[in-house]
């Protein structure tokens, strides 16, 4: 699974932050933690446990701060899109999700569907540049 060190107070600029001190802040549902913001930074952490997934999964829908999240860029696939959302079913706080340039099929949508029909905050969801075809579009539209 993942760890990190200790990190000091609730830095919210993502730019400043490395990613395992994000990941810890939002585990622990640090206040004024409210953006997860990865890109191409996932591929080059080990992240070959598909429990890893899970757990930010259950960390993201635990964390009561969390506002943003942006998976992008080839972080995800749809195989770790769907460990994923296995772990995050629900979020009472989560407004905006940025999933653009994934590769992501209806496979990796479908994985979605749950926590997308328990959200009732997001209000944004960017799946741009996938490969959602009209399958995909008409899980999201159910």
């Amino acid at each position: 699974m993942y760890s990190s060190g200790e990190s000091e107070g609730s830095d919210n600029e993502t730019s400043s932050v490395n990613p395992e001190t994000m990941l810890d802040k939002i585990k622990r549902n640090v206040p004024g933690t409210t953006t997860l913001s990865f890109g191409f930074f996932l591929r080059n952490m080990d992240m070959t446990d598909d429990g890893w997934w899970e757990e930010l999964g259950r960390d993201v829908s635990n964390n009561t701060h969390l506002k943003n999240v942006y998976l992008n860029e080839g972080a995800l696939n749809d195989h770790t899109v769907s460990l994923l959302f296995r772990g995050l079913t629900r979020s009472a706080s989560i407004t905006k999700m940025n999933l653009l340039e994934n590769g992501l099929s209806a496979t990796g949508v479908r994985s979605m569907v749950p926590f997308l029909q328990n959200t009732a905050h997001l209000r944004w969801l960017d799946l741009d540049d996938n490969n959602l075809q009209s399958e995909g579009f008409n899980l999201l539209l159910r």
